[in-house]
């Protein structure tokens, strides 16, 4: 037993501080393990034996909405890159020679620097999109591991694509599904595994009918949704309508992919009846303001439309309240009508997707909750309460403060040290991104 004592619990949704008060959170082997069993007054005179903690502030774990945890071996790339006059041209360039680059060590290597990383920021669940298409089997059960040895939640696919052909788009599908079969089998063996699978597409311009085909079914026989990039760059939204004459979102909800498990990636460039369409489907759109910023793909002017928007880093960091601010302030430069709070409303969404897909009460530091939680070290020059809780983040509170963090019970993270082997990731890390940028020139 672990209690936080004489902390000011925060909640992101509704936005509240409170006064310091006792949670009480149940570790392994104990009753209600890995939830919240008790937030109150005196708590730790009623259970003397129990691990007492002093701190500042305790919040709800953050959520990475939409990831690229390959991407972690990118930082400071040393590869000969050529010049790209647009997003497709840079995808072909840089990303797709990267993802054909890599190979099991190299995706466990990104796996533990990625979720590392997370951990360090606040971050208890990250959901990611996986692409590898020289190591496709098996990939994403690499994936888990890295997530379990760091001690995070996590979401899991494959962006299934046919720009290596058609087998390599079945190949993508089996991927999706022989993992979601892997979860189910925990779960009916009485397990309680971190992550699930969902059914991932790369984008509209690469997945043909067929391929859709393929990944509506697999959302069928798996009860996944499907996690995928749409209209990320405008080429995507002409492409489709000049093939298929359809927009993204209307291919999607054709095929049966459509549902309210769905993430949509970036969707810059949907129209506003396919946001419509989203909404009324109740589908996830995952906003990722630095990823957008850097590729030069646009803004999205329709984002205050969307019911169901989470932010995402696409694999930029893993440091959510630096997305957030990004994201109040790059909307504010579009004069569209969110203020901060709203943002807080889209970082706390990402909890109402692990819920979908883990079960439980997640973002919530209350009596049988998901113990997925962050102590901060904060002091602030100004008062701090529930209405303007939102401009401390956008203003203030940083990844810097975070001081623990805990997840399903057990701390990933404590006074500011790693409770995972912080130092083997970081060699492994350094280790295959060398192997990953040779075999990346290796593939010019």
């Amino acid at each position: 037993m672990t209690i936080f004592e004489s902390v000011r619990v925060i909640s992101f949704e509704p936005p509240s501080v409170s006064e310091p008060l006792d949670v009480a959170v149940a570790g392994p082997g104990e009753s209600g393990a890995g939830t919240v069993v008790e937030v109150g007054k005196g708590l730790a005179a009623k259970r003397p034996g129990a691990k007492r903690v002093q701190g500042a502030y305790l919040s709800p774990g953050l959520v990475l909405g939409h990831t690229h945890l390959y991407s972690a071996l990118a930082r400071g790339l040393m590869v000969g890159i050529e010049p790209s006059k647009d997003f497709a041209q840079q995808l072909g360039h840089l990303w797709w020679r990267l993802d054909r680059a890599i190979d099991l060590p190299i995706l466990e290597a990104s796996g533990l620097a990625g979720c590392a990383d997370a951990a360090m920021c606040g971050v208890t669940s990250v959901v990611d999109h996986h692409a590898g298409p020289e190591a496709i089997e098996g990939s994403l059960s690499v994936l888990r591991k890295a997530y379990e040895e760091i001690g995070i939640r996590g979401l899991l696919c494959y962006e299934t694509t046919d720009r290596n052909g058609a087998e390599g788009g079945r190949a993508g599908v089996a991927e999706n599904v022989r993992f979601a079969r892997e979860i189910d089998a925990d779960r009916k063996a009485g397990r309680e595994p971190l992550v699930d699978g969902l059914i991932g597409g790369h984008a509209g311009f690469t997945i043909g009918d067929e391929t859709l085909g393929l990944m509506a079914d697999a959302v069928k026989s798996t009860g996944r949704g499907v996690h995928i990039h749409l209209g990320e760059d405008k080429y995507d939204a002409v492409d489709s309508r000049h093939r298929f004459g359809a927009d993204l979102v209307e291919r999607m909800e054709r095929a049966g992919c459509l549902t309210r498990k769905s993430i949509v990636g970036h969707g810059v460039w949907l129209t506003r009846s396919e946001v419509e369409l989203m909404n009324e489907r109740g589908a996830y759109l995952a906003h990722n303001a630095r990823s957008n910023m850097n590729n030069s793909v646009g803004y999205n002017g329709l984002l205050q439309d969307h019911a169901k928007v989470v932010l995402g880093t696409d694999g930029m960091s893993a440091d959510m309240l630096e997305e957030f601010k990004f994201a109040a302030f790059r909307h504010r430069e579009s004069q569209g009508p969110w203020w901060p709070g709203d943002f807080l409303k889209c970082l706390d969404r990402g909890n109402r997707l692990m819920e979908d897909y883990l079960g439980g009460a997640f973002g919530k530091v209350e009596a049988g909750a998901r113990a997925d939680l962050v102590l901060w070290d904060y002091e602030p020059p100004t008062p701090l309460v529930g209405e303007n809780l939102a401009g401390h983040l956008a203003f203030g509170l940083s990844s810097r403060s975070v001081r623990s963090v805990m997840v399903n019970g057990k701390f990933v993270v404590e006074e500011r040290k790693p409770a995972f082997d912080a130092a083997r990731a970081g060699a492994l890390g350094r280790e295959q991104a060398i192997r990953l940028w040779k075999r990346m020139e290796e593939r010019r």
